[in-house]
């Protein structure tokens, strides 16, 4: 089996990379891009040939993915679409270890993912490493790594989990800041109708010399009964002339 650790060149591109994987959302990096940069910085561990990563979308149906080549973009397509493979495999378990240097070529694989290992051998490999992407006790998907069957040593495979970790925890990352803008979009609409909505009860205090109570329940009153929302039937005063419907400003008597 090859152990063979990186050289101190890749080593320190190879760990720059997991920097860059874990605060990738802070940097603006897309989910895309963060996938793609764990394909490409996979190929740099020794005895890995190509790789690719797939994420897992609603209800466990296949999410996003990346590869660093063709052959592995197939491969990964191809358990994507037959539910076939060490990716699915991975994904699905609740182990959440990784499968390592899979040999194609024995019949109990050839039986357990026939359309796949047909599929890898054809492409020219013999193996397969499977790595689950894990954040917080839940699994988002795997990264899995082509290879030689005895090329890819301990050592490689440990570059393998340093690498899937931080992917999931930018990923992570990910989430909390989607939900914190999310949550801050709700915010500042909800200001944003309250400023509206106090805008158009100042408006109906002076065309109608009320107070803000009466002029709200004739808001509240009127939304009610044409079924409009509170913020729409006010910023739709706040817009029109003073002589306009729903509540034009009163004549004086003649």
């Amino acid at each position: 089996m090859n152990t063979e650790p990186l050289d101190p060149g890749r080593a320190q591109e190879v760990a720059a990379n997991l920097l860059a994987l874990a605060d990738a959302p802070a940097r603006g990096e897309d989910e895309a891009h963060l996938l793609r940069r764990l394909a490409q910085v996979t190929v740099l561990v020794p005895g890995v040939e190509e790789a690719a990563c797939s994420l897992l979308g609603p209800a466990g149906a296949p999410g996003p993915m990346a590869a660093s080549d063709g052959r592995a973009r197939r491969l990964e397509r191809l358990q994507a679409e037959l539910r076939e493979g060490p990716c699915p495999d991975v994904s699905r378990g609740r182990s959440r270890k990784p499968l390592a240097d899979i040999p194609l070529s024995h019949p109990q694989n050839r039986t357990r993912w026939p359309h796949f290992t047909s599929r890898a051998l054809v492409e020219g490999f013999t193996a397969v490493t499977s790595v689950p992407l894990v954040h917080q006790e839940r699994t988002l998907g795997a990264l899995d790594l082509y290879h030689q069957h005895g090329r890819l040593g301990p050592s490689g495979i440990r570059w393998a989990l340093l690498l899937a970790d931080a992917t999931a925890v930018g990923l992570g990352h990910r989430d909390v800041l989607r939900d914190a803008l999310g949550r801050a979009d709700q915010l500042q609409t909800a200001l944003n109708s309250r400023i509206v909505i106090e805008q158009a009860k100042g408006i109906l205090v002076e065309r109608f010399d009320c107070d803000l109570k009466e002029a709200f329940d004739r808001l509240r009153g009127h939304a009610r009964t044409n079924r409009m929302k509170l913020a729409d039937l006010a910023a739709l005063i706040v817009a029109s002339p003073a002589d306009s419907p729903p509540f034009p400003r009163l004549r004086p008597a003649r």
